[in-house]
């Protein structure tokens, strides 16, 4: 039973990872946008500016492309 009581601890606590690792990326790529819109900048050079983690920069790099392309 204890097992049990542990992987469904385990999976709570991993899904509750996810969800802040998804709202960490979209705070990012809100960041981004608007810092590339002030300073007419390239998306690595905000990144770099605001020193985005490098762990999510493609993440965030895909996405800010991706919004740029579906507003053209």
């Amino acid at each position: 039973m204890t097992r049990v009581i542990d992987k469904e601890v385990d999976d709570v606590c991993n899904l509750s990872e996810g969800i802040m690792e998804k709202g960490r990326v979209e705070m990012a790529i809100d960041m981004i946008l608007g810092l590339m819109r002030t300073t007419n900048k390239s998306v690595s050079e905000v990144m770099d500016m605001a020193d985005v983690d490098k762990a999510i920069r493609p993440q965030v790099e895909k996405a800010v492309k991706a919004m740029q392309q579906s507003t053209k």
